[in-house]
């Protein structure tokens, strides 16, 4: 107790000049700022998102997805879903159409104080395939890697890199993994 009673009185009878005092206001001050963060998803609880390249360049097909930011500060559940078609030629040389439609659900857990910036997700994969010879469905693992920046306005901007593989259905059927790379989506919060 002694020891604290002559910590105490050493610290306030030290002259503190008003130049020091306004550096000591000034650093605490620029510390507090650094602290503000305004959520641009306040209020905001879904989103939806669009791939405009894939619209564009994809014959017959659409990408996007739905997402809902109401889990938490740092986290996001996001479903993905692709349907598209390709057209081939066989060996036979006649052209054929393939169908495929996936739908994934994925936890995306972002690296910074709040959901903004990088993050690293995992995730399943549903996928229905139809060929010439017939439709089949399998489903998978994902894991990934992406970058989200949100605007105050609702509107925000995504990339994501992830990987994954099927291990249920007729996973030997088609593609027995998947990389799925989306560059620019573009989505709004509500």
């Amino acid at each position: 107790m002694p020891a604290i009673f002559l910590l105490l009185s050493i610290i306030f009878t030290q002259d503190i000049t008003n130049d020091s005092l306004s550096v000591i206001i000034k650093e605490r001050t620029d510390l507090i700022l650094e602290e503000v963060y305004i959520d641009p998803l306040v209020d905001k609880k879904f989103g939806i998102e669009l791939s405009p390249l894939y619209l564009m360049f994809v014959h017959d097909g659409i990408s996007g997805s739905f997402s809902n930011f109401n889990l938490s500060d740092v986290a996001e559940i996001t479903f993905p879903f692709s349907y598209r078609t390709y057209q081939r030629k066989n060996e036979l040389g006649d052209r054929e159409e393939r169908y495929l439609t996936y739908l994934d659900a994925q936890y995306r857990f972002f690296l910074g104080k709040h959901r903004i910036g990088r993050w690293i997700g995992a995730g399943l994969r549903y996928c229905f395939d139809e060929d010439n010879e017939g439709s089949y469905n399998k489903g998978g693992i994902s894991f990934g890697i992406g970058t989200r920046i949100f605007s105050e306005k609702g509107w925000y901007w995504g990339s994501s890199l992830y990987l994954g593989k099927y291990y249920f259905g007729e996973k030997n059927r088609g593609d027995s993994g998947f990389f799925q790379f989306e560059l620019l989506k573009f989505g709004f919060a509500f």
